[in-house]
């Protein structure tokens, strides 16, 4: 049985309520997304952070060559760059083409001991960086919604260090 209504009468549009909202999302689908989207910013970052790593130990090795090619002792060198005396000497011997720059010995060591701090901050964020990753694949493996495969190919690690990582970690198991 069918109710239907006139035209011009007031229930013309059906006369029946209509729900248009949306369903809620399933909660644990919701968790997944979010994770899903934190471990690929996690992934941007430590990458952004490890590209930015490498550009600041160039230029830290740079300067630590040109300061030895200035004739700066090694001791002082390794002291000011937090660097092992060897290291500073391999530096120094793997830049051959450098001529004396002029520059005094102050402003040198200055200019190291300021590229070490830089270099320290950003190996400070990444071991955060690291640490909230972690946090993220446990959380990750202790819902088990997520296959290690997908969590490999979102924070770019190896399936085994993934496992390695989050190692005891029990499952929540749906009844």
């Amino acid at each position: 049985m069918a109710v239907l209504h006139p035209v011009d009468s007031p229930a013309a549009d059906g006369g029946f309520y209509r729900y248009r909202g949306r369903r809620k999302a399933d909660r644990a689908a919701v968790q997944v997304e979010r994770l899903r989207q934190l471990l690929r910013e996690d992934r941007q970052r430590i990458s952004f952070n490890a590209s930015s790593m490498r550009a600041l130990t160039a230029r830290l090795n740079q300067h630590v060559a040109q300061a030895l090619c200035d004739g700066l002792k090694v001791t002082g060198l390794a002291q000011a760059a937090g660097l092992t005396r060897w290291t500073v000497r391999t530096i120094g011997l793997s830049f051959d083409d450098l001529a004396p720059s002029g520059l005094p010995a102050a402003q040198q060591l200055a200019a190291i001991g300021a590229l070490k701090s830089e270099l320290a901050t950003l190996e400070a964020s990444k071991a955060d960086l690291e640490g909230r990753r972690l946090k993220l694949l446990a959380a990750a493996r202790r819902l088990g919604v997520m296959d290690d495969y997908e969590l490999a190919a979102l924070s770019g690690l190896q399936c085994e260090a993934i496992r390695k990582m989050t190692w005891g970690l029990q499952r929540v198991r749906a009844t």
